[in-house]
């Protein structure tokens, strides 16, 4: 599934927050030029339309950083998540709630170009400061 996941050109990646929210905690989605119609401008979601390369980058690190993509939805686990969608599959990958979420997610955020940054950068600074 991991293959067909990173093979797509026609794709979805959002990361979830799943847990209490006392403040509000952010959300991204990163999707192809041709998903742009899925973006939705709602509050505390950051929304970017990335490259194939960049799509393939986040799968890269997340090998790197030896994280399981899966079948099933991470709903019930505290902390984030995310969600990978292509037209034929849907994996899940459990990022939880750590100092390595945030070197992850800063992994992530490096690898997208300059405009694309906006997403994970809000998640990365509403962490900032939460003893993890």
């Amino acid at each position: 599934m991991h293959d067909q996941l990173k093979d797509s050109a026609d794709f979805s990646v959002r990361i979830l927050w799943n847990g209490h929210e006392d403040k509000p905690f952010y959300r991204a989605h990163l999707v192809s030029a041709s998903r742009r119609d899925l973006l939705a401008d709602q509050p505390f979601w950051g929304n970017a339309v990335i490259s194939r390369e960049e799509y393939k980058s986040l799968f890269d690190i997340l090998e790197q950083r030896g994280l399981e993509i899966e079948v099933l939805s991470h709903k019930d686990k505290f902390g984030y998540s995310m969600e990978l969608q292509t037209d034929e599959k849907t994996g899940y990958c459990y990022l939880g709630l750590t100092e390595e979420t945030l070197q992850t997610l800063t992994l992530m955020r490096e690898v997208l170009a300059p405009e694309n940054k906006s997403p994970l950068q809000a998640i990365l600074d509403r962490l900032q400061g939460i003893k993890l």
